[in-house]
């Protein structure tokens, strides 16, 4: 299937939850609902366009385009994206993953976004990934809370900017804590309810994220909020899916932030391309809030990264613990980080060596039979 990433999802206890106008959900009255197979494809369309241009630029010039795919007839809990010499940079999803219980409109338009900035979100990339460091894609994968935060810091602004009326009524909805953050963050009336609208859908994004995580990996539910911050630090940077709490941080961060990025060019993808360099750093420096509260949290996110020895482990592996299939990552800069498969899949290794979590009945090398 080529360069994959697959989407985790979230999830919250009433006792946890953020309270807004009384009431004990995070959901916005607009958007509450499961998107429609049109209103699903419409909001595709209108990701996939604000950043055809990106694609366009990439090196070699006109050769890269943007795609997405729904798969109707899977019922999995799946979106990721695709990147393979040659070929489209694809989005995929399922249709089981529009119809979780937790799904909305809302949620749907950030995880595309979330999906995009893995496209165009830049540094830093997911360097563990096999066939990630050569920059002949045109771009590289960018981590998981990199995408994140590209989703709020970038995408959403953009897709929702000339939606007044939903962003005034979403910034309505939350309560006088969490409207502050966006208040602070800039004093254009427009510019504070797209924030609160955004806000509003990081929150349900977070839930959304943890429940799915549950799913996944049994453990209790506990919904992130805006006012429990994860106060880990981490040495390396994470390149995988850090903790709802976590997650929720990082798309709050980008919500405030007021560096957007500019240009048609990838955040740090300089050689060598999707490895950590102190010139990647730096080239995406620019385009990133650095202190304060719109800078990515270091529950993930490490600017001193240590350098790690992979070289007998070697990037990626499949490994079983507990009966349970996963892909242990290995990264000079992110250190050893592990990807557990959903209960019905298992993990493959295909002939080019790279290692992802498939249904059982899926040839690595040849796609679904």
């Amino acid at each position: 299937m080529g360069q994959m990433d697959s989407v985790s999802t979230d999830g919250s206890d009433d006792e946890s939850a953020a309270v807004v106008e009384g009431t004990v959900d995070g959901a916005p009255s607009a958007g509450a609902r499961p998107p429609t197979r049109e209103e699903a494809e419409a909001i595709l369309d209108r990701v996939v366009a604000l950043y055809q241009d990106h694609a366009a630029a990439a090196n070699p010039a006109g050769t890269h385009k943007i795609s997405w795919r729904i798969d109707w007839d899977s019922d999995a809990v799946s979106a990721h994206v695709l990147l393979k010499p040659g070929e489209d940079w694809t989005i995929e999803v399922s249709k089981g993953y529009l119809t979780v219980s937790s799904m909305t409109t809302e949620v749907f338009a950030l995880t595309m976004c979330h999906e995009m900035g893995h496209f165009i979100g830049g540094f830093p990339f997911k360097t563990s990934r096999g066939g990630n460091s050569t920059g002949a894609l045109g771009t590289s994968v960018s981590s998981e809370g990199q995408s994140d935060y590209f989703a709020t810091k970038d995408c959403l602004p953009r897709l929702w900017a000339n939606e007044t009326e939903t962003n005034a009524a979403a910034f309505a909805e939350l309560d006088p804590s969490a409207r502050e953050r966006c208040t602070t963050a800039t004093s254009d009336l427009a510019s504070q309810q797209l924030c609160g609208r955004i806000l509003l859908a990081s929150l349900q994004t977070g839930r959304f994220y943890e429940e799915q995580a549950v799913l996944q990996a049994p453990r209790e539910l506990v919904y992130p909020r805006f006012d429990t911050p994860d106060t880990t630090e981490v040495a390396v940077t994470k390149e995988g899916h850090p903790e709802s709490q976590c997650r929720l941080d990082t798309l709050v961060a980008g919500a405030v932030c007021s560096v957007k990025a500019t240009g048609t060019g990838i955040p740090g993808f300089v050689p060598p391309y999707g490895e950590y360099s102190a010139e990647s750093e730096d080239a995406a420096r620019p385009f990133a809030c650095q202190t304060g509260p719109g800078a990515r949290p270091r529950c993930w996110f490490q600017p001193d990264p240590v350098v790690t020895d992979c070289s007998e482990l070697g990037e990626a592996a499949c490994v079983v613990e507990d009966g349970v299939h996963g892909v242990r990552y290995c990264g000079t800069t992110s250190g050893v980080d592990y990807y557990w498969c959903f209960p019905d899949e298992v993990c493959k290794t295909s002939r080019d060596g790279f290692s992802d979590c498939y249904a059982p009945d899926v040839d690595p090398d040849e796609g679904s039979p």
